[in-house]
């Protein structure tokens, strides 16, 4: 899990320029808006992580059951770190 952190920290600051940029032509105030990433990584025979990409739109639909309890705790952390309390997961 550190090495998939590691690529994903690494991927947002060879970028954070543009994201800086496109940030302040969105809004006047930088710290009332935010945008949600989804980054599709393959872990090869080695457990190596390899990015395939970054979505700035990913799809919040569910598939399967797994899929439905990841993307709604995702959600729920989303909506807590903005100051929004849907209700409590536990």
């Amino acid at each position: 899990m550190h090495r998939i952190k590691d690529v994903i920290i690494k991927t947002l600051i060879s970028v954070e320029p543009h994201i800086v940029a496109t940030s302040s032509r969105c809004t006047k105030h930088k710290n009332v808006c935010f945008e949600l990433y989804g980054f599709d990584i393959l872990l090869d025979n080695k457990l190596k992580p390899w990015l395939l990409e970054v979505n700035i739109s990913p799809s919040l639909s569910s598939s399967s059951p797994l899929d439905k309890k990841i993307k709604t705790v995702l959600i729920c952390d989303t909506l807590n770190l903005i100051g929004v309390y849907p209700y409590d997961r536990k």
